[in-house]
C-alpha cells in the first residue's frame, strides 16, 4: 500500500478547539481531524436505489393516505 502526504491549513481556532478535544479523549489533534474528515464524506458502499424501481413496489395496500401535522405554525400555506 502507499502513502501519501497531505498538508491541510486549519484556522487556529478550529486548531484549539481540536486540541482541547484531544486533550479530553486522549486522541492526537491529527486523528480527530481525519475522523472529522472522513466522516463527512459520503459511503459509496451504501446501495443506490432507483427511483423507477421503488415506485413500482407501490400498492394501494401499501399506499399511506395524508397525515396530519397539525396546524401551521409559519409559512408553510400561502
Amino acid at each position: 500500500m502507499t502513502t501519501q502526504k497531505l498538508t491541510l491549513e486549519i484556522s487556529e481556532s478550529l486548531f484549539e478547539e481540536l486540541h482541547r478535544f484531544a486533550e479530553l479523549t486522549g486522541q492526537s489533534v491529527e486523528s480527530l481531524a481525519l475522523q472529522s474528515i472522513t466522516s463527512s464524506l459520503p459511503d459509496f458502499g451504501k446501495k443506490v436505489y432507483n427511483l423507477d424501481d421503488l415506485l413500482s413496489q407501490v400498492t394501494a395496500d401499501n399506499l399511506h393516505g395524508e397525515i396530519y401535522s397539525g396546524e401551521p405554525v409559519g409559512r408553510e400555506i400561502f
